[in-house]
């Protein structure tokens, strides 16, 4: 179920089966204000329907995130979907060498916070993982 967009950049969903936020992304350059709104929205949801996982795919993600950005996942968004109850952090591989290395570089910072990251290949077998072991 669709419940934000940034036409052309980011759609975010909710799984109710796995209970999961699920953020696909086709383009990493967004401002720092649609940024924001995008996750709270998730965060919004999350807690209305007892959300325990946030799934970000990047497969088809071009660019990077801004400095602005990085940063602010790291020190606003990462601690708030961990107190929210959200226990996985899982990201989908990118098919594009420099968005990789955006993911790593915020990634390395989940575990420090208390969410469990999960690396997958597909948006599908995050959902089975989830419902199995969630």
């Amino acid at each position: 179920m669709k419940i934000f967009e940034i036409p052309g950049k980011l759609t975010v969903k909710w799984n109710a089966e796995a209970k999961a936020i699920i953020d696909t992304w086709d383009s990493y350059p967004v401002t720092l204000e649609g940024f924001e709104q995008a996750i709270l929205k998730g965060v919004e949801y999350a807690v209305a329907n007892g959300g325990i996982a946030w799934v970000v795919d990047s497969r088809k993600a071009k660019g990077q995130f801004s400095q602005e950005i990085q940063n602010f996942i790291v020190s606003d968004i990462l601690p708030k979907i961990a107190s929210i109850g959200i226990k996985y952090f899982m990201t989908i591989n990118a098919f594009d060498d420099m968005t990789n290395l955006t993911i790593n570089q915020y990634t390395t910072k989940v575990e420090k916070i208390g969410l469990k990251v999960v690396r997958g290949s597909s948006v599908e077998g995050a959902i089975k993982w989830l419902v199995k072991n969630g």
